[in-house]
């Protein structure tokens, strides 16, 4: 489900949710940063094994500026080659997602077998922005030799959806919430066949959260959430949010009363 007006919500939303940076020395600049938005790509990456689902989770050095430390699908920014020499935006997006994949994990996929089943766009709040095409891969039986390079990415794991949430509530593995809602939407499926077939019961999601921060926990707003448009948590009415402490892996993810909006983690948080 991709919003009427996903493309307009960055300006629409964008003095709102400044309000509360007016004392900012430089707060021109700080607007101007906000809304570059750089194109990225990034692979759920699967493989069934013993009769159980597992996918491929990286995890970034703590050093890091963006996600230090946090456990992510392999991916990054989009070329400006792979825009220049590709048709379209989703065309380039899977030559990023292959090679990031080849250069951050030395696995080899094929950009044409690839599944797009979300795009997450960062909320506006935050300094560095990027707009991810999310793709599904299936590598089952094909010969593997994970090796990272030890900079940017400083572990892997293979492990199952259902695993990586209970892992990620003890507190031993940090997601962001794009990571956690794509788990937890295949995390019932046993094979890759199963996978496929529940990112693909719905039109690709565009999620653009309006992102609020109330006693050290996180809201994140999704569209139909009855605190969408204006960014409060406490308006009475729909609810499409994720909310809690990535930290400390409690994240709950609410949704009631939706009409016409599908939730973007297939409800599979029941």
């Amino acid at each position: 489900y991709a919003p009427s007006n996903y493309q307009s919500l960055i300006t629409n939303h964008i003095e709102y949710l400044l309000a509360d940076f007016e004392n900012l020395p430089d707060l021109e600049h700080y607007k101007h940063i906000m809304k570059i938005v750089k194109p990225a790509a990034t692979i759920m990456l699967a493989r069934q094994k013993e009769g159980e689902l597992e996918v491929l989770l990286l995890k970034r050095n703590k050093a890091l500026k963006f996600a230090g430390g946090v456990w992510v699908f392999p991916g990054g920014k989009v070329e400006q080659e792979e825009i220049e020499t590709t048709n379209s935006d989703i065309e380039a997006a899977k030559l990023a997602a292959a090679r990031e994949t080849k250069e951050e994990a030395n696995v080899d996929i094929n950009p044409n077998e690839l599944l797009f089943f979300s795009h997450w766009t960062t909320p506006i709040i935050e300094p560095r922005r990027y707009a991810t095409w999310f793709f599904f891969g299936d590598i089952s039986g094909k010969s593997l030799n994970v090796k990272i390079d030890d900079s940017e990415i400083k572990d892997h794991l293979w492990i199952s959806p259902q695993a990586a949430l209970d892992r990620f509530a003890d507190g031993k593995l940090v997601m962001m919430p794009p990571t956690f809602v794509s788990l937890q939407r295949i995390r019932k499926c046993s094979t890759i066949q199963e996978a496929r077939e529940e990112l693909t019961k719905t039109n690709p999601f565009f999620i653009l959260p309006n992102l609020q921060i109330h006693n050290q926990n996180m809201y994140c707003l999704y569209e139909g959430d009855a605190g969408f448009e204006s960014g409060d948590i406490h308006a009475t009415g729909p609810r499409h949010r994720l909310f809690g402490n990535m930290i400390k892996g409690d994240f709950v993810f609410e949704y009631k009363d939706c009409e016409e909006v599908l939730p973007i983690n297939g409800g599979m948080h029941l």
